[in-house]
């Protein structure tokens, strides 16, 4: 199996979105609203579910492996509603002019959309390819590259200076260099000595389209009006209907990957 110390990378993720979210979640976990909390759980279990298979497979225990596997077509629904939640509770802020949405939210509202139909479509082909052990992991192992442009990004403030809502222009710098990143990352993993890099290639190819659309789309008054109009969309529904497109995901997924069934045994004349 490749990657084989995968599961440590992926646990140090844990302490570096600590640190990234902080300020704006962690340090204010009593008063954070549902949908972060929803997100942060969400994200949590996934890492977490990911780690497990990489170790369990590495350490020749099927059982555990299957298990987490499985266990993921429960979660990602969950997260696909998170994220749902988070797409609303941000336009929510940008609609109340608070400084770091007022100034982000439009353009990081692309990094979300688009950077969780990369999740999605990764997820998608690690369950099509779950017969084939080597595009099956790296499938899996793109999905948690995802998660480290909202991460990096929020890192780079420190680096930046970033100390306050005078300094929050500095941090389209950040969101873009942690974009690149990622992004150099995944291209790197890709091009690592094998012949099943395309899966990281898709990752690189997602975030990539989500930073040209950051950097474009997103600054248009246009989507910015759109991204207003959201603040007025019930949650609950919509966290229902993306929940119901995970669902749909991981079943087409599911279905697509399963073993063809064999052809009827012609009887063989005496």
């Amino acid at each position: 199996m490749p990657f084989r110390h995968a599961h440590w990378w992926i646990l140090a993720l844990f302490p570096l979105a600590a640190l990234a979210f902080w300020p704006q979640y962690i340090s204010t976990l009593g008063s954070a609203p549902l949908e972060m909390h929803a997100h942060g759980i969400t994200a949590a279990l996934w890492l977490a579910l990911l780690s497990l298979q990489s170790w369990s497979i590495h350490n020749d225990n099927l059982a555990l492996h299957r298990l987490s596997g499985r266990s993921s077509l429960a979660v990602f629904p969950l997260f696909m509603a998170g994220g749902a939640g988070i797409f609303l509770g941000m336009a929510e802020r940008y609609v109340a002019g608070i400084p770091f949405h007022a100034m982000y939210a439009p353009r990081l509202a692309w990094l979300d959309v688009v950077g969780v139909a990369g999740f999605a479509f990764c997820y998608f082909q690690a369950l099509r390819w779950r017969r084939k052990a080597q595009v099956h992991s790296r499938y899996m192992i793109s999905t948690a590259i995802f998660l480290l442009p909202p991460i990096f990004g929020r890192l780079s403030g420190i680096p930046l200076g970033v100390r306050g809502p005078a300094d929050l222009v500095r941090l389209e710098y950040g969101f873009q260099a942690a974009n690149l990143l990622a992004a150099g990352i995944a291209v790197w993993l890709a091009f690592l000595p094998s012949k099943h890099g395309r899966p990281f290639l898709h990752a690189a190819a997602f975030i990539l389209l989500s930073a040209i659309l950051f950097q474009t789309v997103g600054a248009w008054p246009s989507w910015e009006r759109l991204v207003a109009s959201a603040a007025d969309v019930p949650r609950a529904p919509f966290a229902l209907a993306a929940a119901i497109a995970g669902v749909a995901i991981a079943w087409a997924g599911w279905v697509a990957g399963k073993r063809p069934a064999a052809p009827p045994v012609e009887p063989v004349p005496a």
